[in-house]
């Protein structure tokens, strides 16, 4: 953080819960943290009611075509779809509409987190999924919308929730629990909370931009794939099975074979490897994920290791094995689908591979040049994914510091 937000953050960091009942005020404890003075403030806890009307009645009727905000129309506190209805063809639960400030908290699946806060103009009903909560005067809506995402409070959500498949909070329930809330001169200090949501703001903002980095330059590496692994005239068309590699065989570990702090890398079917105390192999390896939710995925790795199962082991390759990973990250998954009977679990059989058509250059130097043209995309991915990572974590510490998470 900056000087700015580091005095910011001084004066809001606080001690206290969510609690349904208790409430109490409680002082902050003035310490130094990262050389900042922290003041003493008060924190009372309010119930949510009193913070903003729950679900209030529309003040006028329901226009003749709205943007109906369901509960797949938002994704990570962002509406992506914005679905143009006629009021005649609504479904029922389309009754609550939106104003700018508005915050909509989903009381069906709240594990979802499908939570929104409003900052569009225009015709928008919610539907009833959704907990509509339009704040009084004295609080700042984008405060609030933080504090619905701490984990004490999605913690009493859940515990207030009834129902299996659909497990759901009632309003009334919602609307008891506490929230803390700054105040200063026995009233709630807006500009405390307003200070905080700036932050925490900014940083969605910083998250937002990254990811939107890694979305391009991935939508550029789909379009250089596309360009560069074409087949094309005078390209080699061969069987993985036939030529390609001289090995194709499976790891014989279960998955709970792993190991913490183990020596050796250990491939189940999953995106991240684990460790483990002994390998079966040692050399120059593609593997494959050969089921479950990365069922095709491919990692590359020279070395000692091991292997689930379900894994696919590669070795002994007659052509770049950089290229042909970037070949099975791009048609694998097609040929993986197209196989599947409807409504079964996707993976991978042996046939899969041994008969799948490799398309290649014959020039060597040609496939290392496609190989390391996408695979320079793969690393400003990779910096790019490092980074949005550690931003997260910084406002993961951020909500804990300044909402007492």
């Amino acid at each position: 953080m900056n000087n700015e937000q580091c005095t910011i953050f001084a004066q809001t960091e606080r001690s206290s819960q969510i609690h349904l009942d208790d409430a109490e005020v409680q002082p902050k404890i003035t310490q130094k943290r990262s050389g900042c003075v922290m003041n003493d403030e008060q924190w009372r806890k309010v119930k949510l009611e009193e913070v903003g009307e729950i679900n209030p009645s529309n003040k006028e009727p329901i226009h003749s075509q709205f943007v109906y905000i369901d509960l797949e129309s938002v994704v990570a506190g962002k509406l992506l779809v914005e679905n143009h209805i006629l009021r005649e063809n609504a479904p029922s639960r389309a009754q609550r509409l939106v104003y700018y400030n508005d915050v909509l908290y989903q009381t069906v699946r709240p594990y979802q987190r499908n939570n929104y806060i409003h900052k569009k103009q225009g015709n928008y009903v919610a539907s009833t999924g959704y907990a509509l909560i339009r704040c009084y005067d004295d609080y700042e809506p984008d405060f609030v919308y933080y504090l619905l995402h701490t984990h004490n409070f999605e913690s009493i959500v859940l515990g207030l929730c009834t129902g299996t498949s659909y497990p759901a909070i009632a309003p009334n329930n919602l609307k008891r629990i506490k929230i803390s809330i700054p105040f200063k001169n026995d009233k709630p200090d807006f500009p405390a909370q307003r200070r905080i949501a700036a932050i925490l703001t900014s940083a969605d903002k910083v998250i937002a931009a990254t990811q939107k980095t890694i979305a391009k330059y991935k939508q550029i590496k789909q379009g250089m794939m596309e360009d560069l692994l074409k087949p094309k005239e005078g390209w080699k068309m061969v069987k993985l099975g036939e030529g390609i590699v001289k090995s194709i065989c499976t790891g014989k570990l279960d998955a709970n074979a792993m190991v913490e702090g183990g020596a050796y890398r250990f491939y189940t079917c999953a995106k991240d490897y684990t460790f483990i105390d002994n390998y079966a192999f040692d050399d120059e390896a593609l593997l494959i994920s050969g089921n479950g939710e990365y069922v095709g995925y491919v990692h590359y790795y020279k070395g000692k290791f091991n292997a689930y199962q379900r894994t696919y082991v590669l070795r002994g390759f007659s052509i770049d094995v950089n290229y042909l990973q970037c070949y099975l990250n791009m048609y694998l998954r097609d040929r993986i689908k197209k196989e599947m009977n409807a409504g079964s679990i996707p993976f991978i059989k042996m046939g899969t591979l041994t008969e799948m058509i490799i398309c290649y250059p014959a020039s060597l130097q040609e496939q290392k040049r496609m190989a390391s043209i996408l695979n320079g995309i793969d690393s400003k991915i990779e910096v790019e994914q490092r980074v949005l990572n550690k931003y997260i974590q910084v406002k993961k510490g951020l909500m804990e510091k300044l909402l007492n998470e």
